[in-house]
């Protein structure tokens, strides 16, 4: 579905120096109802520097504040309405929120949509792909010949804008081969980054039935939105109604190019999370334009128990292999990462896992862990999240809890977080 919203929705002059929002009062509205007005200082919109917050915005996407320093994990919203309705965000709100980075896991509309838009507006640096940051440039540069932005006083792009992206990994490159750290937050905390496997459907894996999960849709949406209601104008229209615009990415070619996100705090107890919006077939190596063997997915495997003891994962519960191979996938990347928090994503589009499915899903991981004979002392502690219940609802983690200290952790980052932008070693 064409990403199209509401550009009258914008009531302030958008300008930027650097990625951080002019309209002051603006970005501090953005940031209460994203972030809670209990988190942000009412007179400069702060937030605390003791703190990690993540506040789910629909699918995969996430806007985190770590340690005060605000970046978007995607940028995509499922059904970003042109006011706010069942998703709780309109395009305004991630404009105003003003983000300092960008992370997109790969370049598919479903993750990628609005990056672009936001980077435009607002000075923010995308890490991407070097095939996504190619196509962010083309996507900026098509907004800013499209008259139904450009000819609105508020919603335009300044013509002189530019994206500026950072190539995470070559065109091309082979997964887990290219591991890059980056000074995305430095020097809160170390990032490392390397492409893993997208999701693709392998053959069933004998080795234990799949999972029995019906998929339920949520019962409420013929009320919430009749038929005949459109929540976005009529794509085949032979142009969008006045005042509105195209936001969408064109997601070629490299979208499928997936990467992972490793983060570890530098101060307090180190607390720890990873972030990917997709999960590929590690056991067979495979993944969505890689037809790879399993020394592709040892080799994953063997980057993921080399990161630093991870406290928090967050991590794709749809995927491509879910009628072969249900949440397999996911819980082998559990399995080598040991996270004491899962929190899924990937929950409002994509195979298998729809809007409102999210907790026929939860069952099916539940069902998975057992059919996988996980011991109960190595599953993590779950924190899951249902449409549209958890919309912006902050999730907060204190960084100088005693409960993210290990030992492991200070070596690790004197050892792999030595050259922010340079490669890492695992020696």
């Amino acid at each position: 579905m064409k990403r199209i919203f509401l550009a009258g929705l914008f009531v302030s002059s958008l300008c930027f120096v650097e990625p951080a929002y002019a309209d002051l009062q603006a970005t501090i509205t953005a940031r209460q109802k994203v972030f809670g007005v209990e988190h942000i200082d009412p007179k400069t919109g702060d937030l605390p520097k003791d703190k990690v917050l993540f506040s789910w915005i629909s699918n995969s996407t996430f806007a985190a504040a770590i340690e005060g320093r605000i970046i978007y994990l995607d940028t995509y919203v499922t059904r970003l309405e042109v006011e706010s309705g069942r998703t709780p965000i309109v395009i305004k709100d991630m404009v105003d929120l003003a983000p300092q980075s960008i992370l997109l896991g790969h370049g598919h509309g479903d993750h990628a949509d609005n990056a672009a838009y936001i980077a435009g507006k607002t000075g923010a640096r995308i890490y991407a792909t070097a095939e996504t940051c190619g196509v962010m440039v083309q996507d900026l540069q098509r907004m800013q010949n499209d008259p139904a932005i450009m000819n609105d006083a508020v919603a335009k792009l300044d013509s002189s804008a530019k994206i500026d992206c950072v190539s995470v990994t070559s065109a091309g490159s082979t997964p887990g081969t290219e591991i890059l750290q980056l000074d995305v937050l430095e020097p809160n905390a170390c990032v490392i980054a390397f492409r893993h496997l997208h999701s693709v459907a392998v053959p069933p894996d004998t080795s234990f039935p799949p999972t029995p999960v019906k998929i339920i849709l949520d019962p409420r949406d013929a009320e919430l939105f009749p038929k005949g209601v459109a929540l976005t104008p009529d794509e085949k229209a032979p142009s969008p109604a006045t005042g509105q615009m195209n936001l969408e990415t064109a997601g070629k070619p490299g979208g499928g190019e997936s990467l992972f996100f490793s983060f570890i705090l530098r101060s307090g107890s180190h607390f720890s999370f990873v972030w990917h919006n997709s999960a590929g077939a590690l056991k067979e190596g495979k993944g969505q334009g890689w037809d790879g063997t399993p020394e592709d997915g040892r080799r994953i495997v063997a980057i993921l128990k080399a990161l630093p003891p991870t406290d928090l994962h967050m991590g794709t519960a749809s995927s491509g292999n879910f009628t072969n191979n249900g949440l397999r996938d996911l819980i082998q990347y559990q399995e080598a990462l040991k996270p004491k928090i899962y929190i899924p994503n990937h929950l409002t589009t994509g195979t298998a896992t729809r809007e409102a499915s999210s907790m026929s899903v939860y069952a099916g991981y539940l069902k998975q862990l057992d059919l996988m004979n996980m011991p109960r002392e190595q599953r993590p502690v779950v924190r899951w999240l249902i449409d549209p219940t958890d919309y912006l609802k902050p999730i907060v983690f204190d960084t100088a809890d005693a409960i993210w200290e290990n030992p492991k952790k200070a070596g690790l980052i004197d050892h792999l977080c030595k050259q922010p932008g340079g490669e890492v070693h695992f020696d």
